[in-house]
């Protein structure tokens, strides 16, 4: 009996070893949940094949790929390509890059370096981008305050809602701040180290996210793997539909998130066109002003137009999907046949996705004439 139990904790101790091969003296701390990585993922300095154990400590890094993080508490965070974050039972880190998580009553606090994202009801969801002293905060679902680390209130979100936060060095001016609610009682402050740089809720529309998003639409799409020829007919049609399914459902999600970036994008531009309208004094620049962005706004219209085509086409392979897995499970005897293949939907759903990607090159580029008009903007108004 001695003997057995002996084997059986050997055996334990090996499987240990090879789902997560770390050493056991390096394990940092507590076991907060699990990381699934999707391509290139690290954790610390050791690539992890598969599904592993989430330490308290870990710090996990994507490259060519994305990964899961599920918290045991409940929590979810996902890393987008070329990110990188840490782990702790009470903060989720965002270092570089991107991720999308929901939070829990009582789990972690989310931060982008030292910006909190902090959600106001039980259950709320968001997509954070960081990247070169710039955070994007886009809400999509339920609402969040964005606060400094002094535990000023920068901002308050609701789903739907995006901003750009910038930066800067504490001793320095910053660009003008956007009007941002009143201050609420100041939050548990985060340690940072001494750090002198603050944040400020930043002019224009924060378009990392969209661009991070897009790629990685792109990215994820040429990293699914395919069905095993050899797997019966209906697995591998089952398995299809599920991938056609999933480029529909990214496809739908960055179709919003560019929908809301391009309103919010329109609505200051016709802000901007109302202060220019009501200078008197050097017309001629104030009319090239206008021009420039008349020119910005009928830009953003041709977008927001071809992103809702798409999406119609998106919902009408939906339906053919469904319309193709009724026929292929239904009796012997059918009915109508679908009119597209399920290759050919996920041919036309990787048609779309491009398309996306290219609406998303015109936006920025949409986005870059804005800033080019907005500094001209403030020369006009504000002479020196």
């Amino acid at each position: 009996m001695l003997q057995l139990r002996l084997k059986q904790m050997l055996a334990l101790f090996l499987c240990t070893v090879l789902i997560r091969p770390t050493p056991i003296v390096a394990a940092p701390g507590a076991v907060l949940g699990s990381v699934t990585p999707r391509g290139v993922v690290t954790v610390g300095d050791i690539r992890i094949p598969g599904m592993s154990a989430l330490f308290s400590g870990d710090n996990v890094q994507t490259r060519a790929g994305s990964a899961l993080i599920q918290y045991q508490e409940g929590a979810k965070v996902v890393l987008g390509i070329e990110s990188q974050a840490s782990f702790s039972p009470s903060r989720v880190e965002l270092q570089k890059g991107q991720m999308s998580f929901s939070s829990v009553a009582g789990g972690p606090q989310f931060v982008a370096s030292t910006l909190r994202i902090e959600p106001v009801g039980p259950k709320s969801a968001a997509n954070v981008t960081y990247m070169d002293h710039k955070a994007t905060v886009l809400v999509t679902e339920g609402s969040f305050r964005v606060v400094d680390p002094s535990g000023a209130q920068l901002a308050s979100l609701r789903a739907g809602e995006m901003r750009l936060f910038e930066e800067v060095s504490a001793a320095a001016p910053g660009p003008p701040a956007a009007a941002a609610p009143p201050a609420v009682p100041p939050s548990p402050q985060i340690t940072t180290g001494g750090s002198s740089r603050t944040w400020l809720l930043a002019l224009g529309i924060g378009i990392v996210g969209t661009s991070l998003g897009i790629a990685g639409i792109v990215r994820a799409s040429d990293a699914d793997d395919r069905a095993d020829a050899a797997n019966q007919r209906a697995n591998q049609a089952q398995s299809e539909a599920a991938e056609a399914r999933a480029l529909a459902a990214s496809a739908t999600s960055q179709n919003a998130a560019l929908q809301t970036a391009v309103n919010n994008l329109r609505t200051q531009v016709t802000s901007l066109q109302t202060q220019l309208a009501s200078q008197a004094a050097n017309q001629a620049a104030v009319n090239a002003q206008l021009g420039a962005l008349l020119a910005v706004q009928q830009e953003l219209a041709a977008i927001q137009a071809e992103s809702q085509a798409i999406q119609n086409q998106i919902n009408d392979l939906l339906i053919e999907l469904a319309t193709l897995q009724t026929a292929r499970t239904g009796a012997t005897t059918q009915a109508s046949s679908p009119s597209l293949t399920i290759q050919e939907i996920i041919d036309r759903l990787r048609t779309l996705r491009d398309r996306l990607g290219q609406l998303g090159t015109r936006f920025t580029t949409a986005v870059n004439a804005l800033n080019r008009a907005v500094e001209n903007i403030r020369r006009v108004l504000s002479p020196t």
